[in-house]
C-alpha cells in the first residue's frame, strides 16, 4: 500500500507543480497520422509521438517546442526506376519496385491562443514553423538486394485546433505542410502534407 500511495504523492506533486509558473514544463503527445495528396495515394495511416517544452503556462497566448518522430508505412509496392536485365542475349529494362518505410524527425515551435482570457480550459488555436528530416527507407522486392535510405530535409507549417479539459490534458486536430528544401521526388512532389487527430499531456 505504501509504494501505491507515494506513486499517488509523486503524480499529485507533479500536477501541481504545473499551476506554478516556475514548475515543470515538460509534456508529450501522440497522435494518428493520415498523409494527404500524393502520400496518401501511397502510404497508409501512420503515427507521431514526441516532447514538448511549454512556456507562457499562465497566458492564454502559450507557446511550445514540439521535438516529433512519425512513422508511416507504403501502402503497396512503389516504382523506385527500372532494373535491367537479360533476356535471353538481349538486354532489357523493367520497372524496379520497393516497399517504403517514410520516417521524420520535426522540430517546430507552436504558438496556442485560446479563445478564452485563461489557458486552463476550453478551445484553443494551433500555428507553427519548424523544419523536418525526412528518412525514407526503401526495400526492393528484386532477388539479392538490399535496402538502401533517402533523405530530405522539409519546411514544416502547421495549422490547427485543440480542446483543453485542464491544464494538463487535450485533444488536438493539425494541418502540418513540409516543403522539400532541395528536390522534387519522383514520386511525392515537392512537398508532404498531413492530417493528425490526438492528445497532448503536460506534467
Amino acid at each position: 500500500m505504501k509504494p501505491l500511495t507515494a506513486l499517488l504523492l509523486l503524480a499529485s506533486l507533479g500536477l501541481s507543480a504545473q499551476e506554478n509558473p516556475a514548475g515543470n514544463r515538460m509534456g508529450f503527445g501522440v497522435s494518428v497520422l493520415a498523409p494527404l495528396d500524393a502520400l496518401a495515394l501511397n502510404f497508409d495511416t501512420g503515427f507521431q509521438a514526441g516532447l514538448q517544452i511549454h512556456f507562457n503556462r499562465e497566458s492564454r497566448h502559450l507557446g511550445r517546442l514540439r521535438i516529433d518522430y512519425l512513422q508511416t508505412n507504403s501502402k503497396h509496392d512503389i516504382q523506385t526506376g527500372n532494373n535491367p536485365y537479360w533476356n535471353g542475349s538481349t538486354l532489357v529494362s523493367g520497372p524496379q519496385f520497393a516497399r517504403s518505410r517514410m520516417e521524420g524527425y520535426s522540430v517546430a515551435y507552436e504558438w496556442m491562443p485560446h479563445l478564452e482570457d485563461h489557458c486552463r480550459s476550453g478551445l484553443f488555436g494551433i500555428f507553427g514553423m519548424g523544419g523536418t528530416l525526412w528518412n525514407e527507407t526503401l526495400r526492393p522486392t528484386g532477388p539479392n538486394v538490399g535496402s538502401y535510405t533517402e533523405t530530405d530535409l522539409g519546411f514544416t507549417l502547421s495549422a490547427g485546433v485543440g480542446w483543453r479539459f485542464n491544464p494538463h490534458a487535450t485533444v488536438e486536430g493539425r494541418f502540418v505542410n513540409s516543403d522539400l528544401e532541395f528536390r522534387q521526388h519522383p514520386n511525392y512532389g515537392s512537398n508532404r502534407s498531413y492530417l493528425t487527430f490526438g492528445t497532448s499531456l503536460r506534467f
